[in-house]
This record gives C-alpha cells, sequence and structure tokens, in this order.
C-alpha cells in the first residue's frame, strides 16, 4: 500500500471520478437476482466494517504543538484512504489493512499540520483569489455542482472543510515548492524504472501488456518526479518531528 503523502493530495483521491461518472456495468443485467444480492450484501458489510474504524468526530487523535487534529478530521481522510485502498483491489477492513491505513491517516495528519505550521512561520501566504480558483478547476471535473457536493459527501467532507484544507494544501505547497529540492528525474533514471517494470512484467508472464517506453516516457517522469517529491517531503516531516511535540492519541 502506498503512503500517503499530504491531506491536500489525499483530499484529491476522495473525489472518485471515476465511480461518479460511470454508468453501471451492463453486464449485471444478466446476473442472476441471487447474485446481485450477494455483492449487495458484501457491500453493506464492507461498509459496516469500514464505519466501524472511525473513531468520535470530538476525538483528539493528535496534538501537534497544542494544535488539536479531531477524529473529524482523521474520518474524512480515512474514508478516502479505504475508498483508494479499494480502488487498488485491496481490502482496508483486515486487521493489518486497517493498522497500516490508520498509520498512514494519522502520519498524514500529523506531516501536514507540521508542514503547514513551518510554512506559516516562514510567513508563506495564500489569497482567497488562489483558494477560489484551485476550488473552481476541483468543480470542474464534475459534470455538475451536485455532483461535485455528492463526491465530497461519499469522502465524509463538506465544501467549507474541503475549501478550508485546499487553502492549507495550497500553502504547504507554496512551501515545499521554494524550500524542497527532489531529486531531478533524468532519461537514464526513467530507463532504470522501466526496466524493472519490465523484469517484473517478464516474472508475472505479462510482457505483453507492457507498453513501450517510448509510450510511456513522459508518464513515467511525471510518476518519478511526484516520488522524489514524496520522498522529501516525507524526510523534511521526519526532521519536523524530531524537534516538535507530537502526541498521537489513538
Amino acid at each position: 500500500m502506498k503512503r500517503i503523502t499530504t491531506l491536500c493530495l489525499m483530499l484529491v483521491l476522495a473525489i472518485v471520478l471515476a465511480a461518479c461518472g460511470n454508468d453501471e456495468d451492463k453486464s449485471s443485467d444478466n446476473a442472476s437476482t441471487a447474485d446481485q444480492e450477494e455483492a449487495q450484501k458484501q457491500m453493506e458489510e464492507m461498509q459496516k466494517k469500514m464505519e466501524e474504524q472511525q473513531v468520535d468526530p470530538d476525538k483528539t487523535v493528535a496534538t501537534v504543538n497544542g494544535t488539536e487534529i479531531k477524529g473529524e478530521e482523521y474520518n474524512s481522510l480515512l474514508s478516502s484512504a479505504q475508498q483508494q485502498s479499494q480502488a487498488n483491489g485491496e481490502d482496508p477492513t483486515t486487521d493489518d489493512g486497517a493498522k497500516e491505513l490508520k498509520d498512514q491517516v494519522l502520519k498524514s495528519l500529523v506531516g501536514n499540520e507540521l508542514l503547514f505550521q513551518e510554512a506559516e512561520k516562514k510567513n508563506y501566504e495564500v489569497s482567497d483569489k488562489e483558494v477560489d480558483e484551485q476550488m473552481q478547476s476541483a468543480k470542474e471535473q464534475f459534470e455538475n455542482e451536485d455532483k461535485f457536493k455528492e463526491a465530497l459527501e461519499a469522502a465524509g467532507t463538506t465544501e467549507d472543510e474541503y475549501k478550508q484544507r485546499l487553502k492549507e494544501g495550497l500553502l504547504v505547497n507554496k512551501y515545499v515548492d521554494e524550500e524542497l529540492s527532489p531529486k531531478e528525474v533524468t532519461e537514464d533514471d526513467m530507463k532504470t524504472y522501466y526496466d524493472e517494470m519490465e523484469k517484473q512484467a517478464k516474472e508475472s508472464e505479462q510482457e505483453d501488456s507492457l507498453p513501450k517506453y517510448d509510450d510511456i516516457k513522459d508518464q513515467l517522469k511525471a510518476t518519478m518526479e511526484q516520488q522524489n517529491l514524496q520522498t522529501v517531503m516525507l524526510e523534511k516531516v521526519d526532521e519536523l518531528e524530531k524537534d516538535a511535540d507530537v502526541k498521537y492519541n489513538i
């Protein structure tokens, strides 16, 4: 399971574009009523298990230099992480899966707060115009305003909460852009990365499904740049946490 980075990035994952935009699979028309009922039952059981992992919205799940992170925020991000886990074909309700998600969500919330506090300390600012533009960009990914609100509801958050987190995320992004320097991705790096993909594809006898290097070169570079950025962000969070007063309560 991939590590979660900033809260802003994770909230983007919560906006389930595919789930909100796609039509139902027509093959389900051919499924028997019994199969449909069984599938529905399994979905309901999964949803119940995921909801059981949530905490009291008013509970303080962690504190960062005296700033409290509440259960409401934790639950919202946990819901997003659970959805992403399912989209990756994983089960977020197993003992190991649930523990890993909890640890990642807490790490993400604490890490984001540490970066946010550092950005404020260094006097970075975000204008209302920048926040409004980012909000509008998010809304434009959806068919209409109702679809956007449905996605927010599915992620366990409101438009006002999302807007506030966008502002925090933009402030963190400004700080990261100015203060952190991820490793540059070179052609050799990309080829080495692709060679490893090719090796894994051969081992799983799926080499025919692997796109050619030139066809995914730009995508590889973007992926590797994001990974390098995540690496330096996590390193910075670890550095900040050493000198911070951080308490985990769950």
